[in-house]
C-alpha cells in the first residue's frame, strides 16, 4: 500500500509540473501580439520543458514518462501506471483549479478557450496519431536524457522533444487535463477524446522505445558477428 501511495503522491507533483509548464506557454500566447506572437509562442514551447526537466530530475511519476518500458516490467507494472495517472490527473486538476482563481485566470481561460474548441473539432483518428506523436517525444526526451553523456545533451533531450510536441500541436493528454481546467470545458465528447490521448500517448511511447530496443538489438548482433569473423 505504501508504494501505491508513494507512487499517487508522486504523480500529483508531476500533474503540478506539467501545469506549471502548461500554464506558463498559455501566458506567453496570451501576451503574444503583433510580430512578437510567434516568438512568444516558441518561447512557451520551451518554457514548457521545465515541467519534464523537472520530473526527470526527481524522478516522479508521469504517466507519459513510464509507460514506454511496460514491457520491461512485470504484469502489475499496470497498476502502477494507472495510480500514477489518477495522480497526475489530480494534481492537474487542483493546480490549474487554484490558478483559475487567480487574477490569471481570466487571461488562461480566453487563451485556452480556442485552443480546446480546435481539438474539440478534430476527427477522432486526428486525436489519435497526434497523441502517439506525443507519445512518442515524450520517450525520447526520457530515454535522451538518460543515454546522453554530457550535462548539456541532457538538458536539450529535456526541452527540445517537449518545444517540438508543443509547436507540432501533439496531443498530451496530462497537459490538455491543464488546458480544459482552465477552458471550464466539459462534454462526454471530450472525455471520449481523451481516452485516445491516454492510448495514443501510451502506444507512441511504447512503440517508439521498442524500435529503439530493436535497433539496439540489431547493432549488438552486427557488432558480434563482426568480432567473429576478425576472430576466424
Amino acid at each position: 500500500m505504501k508504494k501505491y501511495i508513494s507512487i499517487f503522491l508522486s504523480g500529483v507533483l508531476s500533474g503540478f509540473c506539467i501545469t506549471f509548464g502548461a500554464t506558463c506557454y498559455l501566458m506567453c500566447l496570451s501576451l503574444g501580439k503583433g510580430g512578437n506572437a510567434d516568438l512568444l509562442k516558441v518561447v512557451g514551447s520551451f518554457m514548457f520543458g521545465i515541467g519534464l526537466f523537472t520530473i526527470i530530475h526527481f524522478g516522479f511519476w508521469l504517466y507519459t514518462g513510464k509507460v514506454g518500458y511496460l514491457f520491461n516490467n512485470k504484469p502489475n507494472y499496470l497498476i502502477d501506471l494507472l495510480i500514477c495517472f489518477a495522480g497526475n490527473v489530480v494534481g492537474s486538476v487542483v493546480l490549474s483549479f487554484l490558478i483559475s482563481l487567480t487574477g490569471q485566470g481570466d487571461a488562461l481561460m480566453n487563451v485556452a478557450t480556442p485552443l480546446v474548441e480546435a481539438k474539440i473539432d478534430s476527427t477522432w483518428y486526428s486525436i489519435f496519431i497526434m497523441s502517439l506523436m506525443c507519445g512518442a517525444m515524450i520517450n525520447l526526451a526520457v530515454e535522451g536524457h538518460k543515454v546522453a553523456s554530457y550535462p548539456l545533451g541532457k538538458v536539450l533531450f529535456a526541452f527540445m522533444p517537449i518545444a517540438l510536441f508543443i509547436l507540432a500541436g501533439f496531443e498530451h493528454v496530462v497537459a490538455n487535463v491543464t488546458y480544459f481546467m482552465y477552458a471550464k470545458y466539459f462534454s462526454w465528447k471530450a472525455l471520449g477524446y481523451f481516452v485516445l490521448m491516454f492510448l495514443g500517448n501510451g502506444l507512441g511511447s511504447i512503440i517508439f522505445y521498442e524500435l529503439i530496443k530493436f535497433v539496439k538489438k540489431l547493432e549488438s548482433s552486427k557488432n558480434n558477428e563482426s568480432n567473429d569473423n576478425k576472430l576466424n
